[in-house]
């Protein structure tokens, strides 16, 4: 499953509009997205599969299986051809930043396992000391 940014970016190729991204974008958030969709748009015009994923959100916005289905081509595309890769990095980056100075909201991802003796500890404001 896509992670949130990722569906955010995927919503917003959808829907040509980068204010799908969230409020407060700034003018080089607009210009890497513009970069971005101009990109994708051409390599899945010569992927009829990608395309029509692409399509398919176009009209259902709210498909689950269809945002994961674009997210998949988007990643595919962005580790085949490193000018997506590079803009779909920088995109992600600028998005993030976006979202936690404006709401200050904290995402924490996790990859790999967690079990045995690791563990998995998440919070945010802390004022003194932890103890565990």
């Amino acid at each position: 499953m896509a992670d949130p940014v990722t569906t955010a970016i995927v919503a917003a190729l959808a829907t040509a509009s980068a204010t799908k991204l969230g409020d407060g974008l700034g003018e080089g958030v607009v210009t890497t997205f513009k970069s971005l969709y101009r990109a994708v748009t051409k390599r899945f015009r010569s992927e009829p599969e990608a395309q029509e994923a692409l399509d398919d959100l176009r009209l259902e916005q709210d498909d689950a299986g269809a945002v994961e289905a674009v997210s998949t081509h988007l990643e595919r595309a962005a580790r085949e051809d490193p000018e997506i890769g590079r803009l779909l990095a920088e995109l992600r980056s600028e998005v993030r930043e976006i979202n936690q100075a404006g709401e200050g909201s904290v995402v924490n991802q996790i990859h790999g396992d967690v079990s045995g003796s690791a563990r998995v500890i998440q919070g945010r404001d802390f004022h003194g000391g932890i103890h565990l």
